[in-house]
């Protein structure tokens, strides 16, 4: 800003020495000299731009630009208020949103935990309800990694996943078109539904799923299905973090990972 009212500066004095050394109206030159004043005064009296230059939008763009390392790093995907992510660059470019490994962050926490986020972005966390939002307005993949108390393993790839912004209560919506996985097709049970958690009733259910399955936050439709990823860390059974099987009976999983990607084909990104 004081670089760009500095040469305002310079250039204009140059060009009034000039019409002085042609032009001794005086009338003239004061006339142009507040002009001057008036265009300063509007430079120094904007407020501070807020865009972020030279961040990455994603872990996305920071592996495109040749990047393979595991770890966090610094993005800000609509050009303000940068935060740090887990970026899995090993696997493609993928931005972690959710990780649970060992219990030792709770889950079961108020709306205003999962709009701003909790937990350590490089082991357990939620990122946040708004950054979310932000990463996926435009459209993301989502994939759950999956692993098993016996040792085993389990996926769920979606190519379309958006959450919205807070006034929709962050309500998501999911695709199961092109879907791949290990598992049966459950997240489109919840498409179009707004975000819950025990202090903010949000799901389909006459009662609150959170409270019921004794698990965090989710897009509930009438709980269940792939809706326990926040569960009770440890717990195998309802309410523990885990998804059903086609016969409606809970399968418990002993670690989850879940994160997104911009869709195949944004601004010419190609998996």
């Amino acid at each position: 800003m004081l670089i760009s009212v500095f040469l305002l500066t310079m250039l204009t004095g140059s060009f009034l020495r000039s019409v002085l050394s042609e032009n001794r109206d005086e009338n003239r030159i004061k006339a142009l000299e507040d002009k001057v004043l008036q265009l300063q005064k509007l430079v120094t009296d904007q407020r501070p731009f807020n865009d972020v230059q030279g961040i990455p939008r994603d872990c996305s763009e920071i592996y495109w630009n040749g990047t393979r390392q595991d770890g966090v790093y610094i993005v800000s995907p609509d050009g303000s208020c940068p935060f740090p992510v887990y970026c899995e660059m090993s696997s493609g470019g993928w931005t972690v949103i959710q990780k649970r490994v060992n219990g030792i962050v709770n889950f079961y926490r108020p709306w205003t935990d999962y709009v701003q986020g909790f937990g350590n972005v490089s082991s357990e966390h939620w990122l946040g309800l708004d950054r979310i939002h932000r990463l996926t307005s435009h459209g993301a993949e989502i994939y759950f990694d999956m692993d098993t108390w016996e040792g085993g393993k389990r996926f769920a790839h979606y190519k379309v996943f958006t959450v919205h912004e807070a006034a929709t209560a962050y309500r998501m919506n999911v695709d199961a078109f092109g879907y791949q996985g290990s598992i049966n097709e459950l997240f489109s049970y919840h498409n179009n539904f707004k975000f819950s958690t025990f202090d903010r009733d949000n799901d389909a259910n006459a009662g609150n799923c959170c409270d019921a399955l004794n698990g965090g936050g989710w897009w509930y439709n009438n709980c269940a299905k792939l809706g326990m990823v926040n569960g009770v860390y440890g717990k195998r059974g309802v309410g523990g973090i885990g998804y059903q099987d086609s016969a409606g009976a809970n399968v418990p999983i002993k670690n989850v990972t879940v994160k997104i990607r911009p869709m195949n084909g944004t601004c010419g990104h190609v998996y």
